[in-house]
């Protein structure tokens, strides 16, 4: 090849118009059009009353969540520390007090549950919308989306739509596709909220089926994953599989006990089940989940009180 055709060719990659194929998105990123980016799913009946009792009662139930697990948390410490000095407060063995689950998350929760679209099920929202309506900044809105969905309260799907560019970019990133799905819940709390939806005469199906696009990894990450990917491929996709079908058992034996006990507390659900034998009702509690969540009324107003506080807050 001569001087002259190498710099030509040279020439005509550095000029090269980018299409489609070069416009890179992150893993599990779907066009709008792809089923596996329609994660809207119907609350209740489809209608806005039902809609809104169901996000309620999600805010609700979270919020009893991070009392009760923010209670647990500082009883666990207070037991350690005086276990601690009691010991003579050893070098090396002081108690670290465990991380609590901020408040100001489930603002974030509440402000991406706005977005949902009773009649269709679909919850689209950008960074910036979910950001205006939490009153918070970009990166607490990234944090916040992260924290929830590493406790099962949200998932999402990346999205990307066509530009309608002839040339040039054909992809652009579009909002992404939030949905709430009971069955990643812990048990205690399917338990709760589903108690709480049957005495306010809502049904919410469940749909474990429905995938979000997971975490953006790293650098380091996406190395690692490429060279491990051929070694544990087919270990992950055995795993997997057995996480889904014991969710899926977890999500059957909550559904068959809550319309066996219908509206009775959960909290003698044990002592019905196994009368008389604690070892047992123990048994049974660790298998359902059913813990610390303490029997309150279930007819609790249907509003957040984040909402309350912040109109208090503007009215001032």
């Amino acid at each position: 090849m001569s001087a002259v055709s190498f710099g030509s060719l040279l020439s005509s990659i550095s000029h090269k118009t980018p299409t489609e194929a070069t416009v890179r998105f992150w893993r599990r990123t779907y066009k709008v059009s792809d089923p596996r980016a329609r994660v809207g799913r119907l609350w209740g009946d489809g209608s806005p009353a039902q809609g809104r009792i169901v996000g309620a009662t999600i805010i609700e139930v979270a919020t009893r969540w991070f009392k009760q697990s923010n209670q647990d948390a500082r009883t666990s410490y207070a037991k350690a520390w005086q276990e601690y000095v009691e010991a003579g407060r050893p070098e090396g063995k002081a108690p670290k007090k465990a991380r609590k689950l901020k408040w100001n998350v489930l603002a974030t929760l509440e402000a991406v549950l706005s977005f949902m679209d009773y009649a269709t099920g679909e919850c689209i929202a950008t960074y910036e919308m979910i950001k205006d309506a939490a009153e918070c900044c970009r990166d607490t809105v990234y944090q916040h989306l992260n924290i929830l969905r590493d406790l099962g309260l949200i998932d999402w799907v990346r999205r990307c739509e066509p530009t309608g560019n002839t040339e040039g970019q054909m992809t652009k990133a579009a909002p992404n596709a939030y949905f709430f799905e009971i069955s990643r819940l812990p048990l205690k709390a399917q338990i709760l909220m589903r108690q709480i939806l049957k005495r306010r005469g809502v049904k919410l199906e469940a749909h474990p089926d429905r995938q979000g696009s997971g975490p953006v990894p790293n650098r380091a990450q996406r190395l690692a994953g490429r060279i491990a990917k051929s070694l544990s491929s087919t270990v992950g996709t055995i795993r997997s599989h057995a996480q889904r079908k014991a969710q899926l058992a977890d999500a059957e034996a909550v559904r068959s006990e809550m319309a066996l006990m219908g509206d009775i507390p959960t909290h003698q659900w044990a002592e019905i089940r196994h009368p008389g034998d604690l070892v047992a009702q123990e048994a049974y509690n660790a298998r359902m989940g059913i813990l610390p969540f303490t029997p309150e009324s279930l007819e609790i107003p249907l509003h957040s009180p984040l909402a309350e506080r912040r109109e208090k807050d503007r009215g001032r």
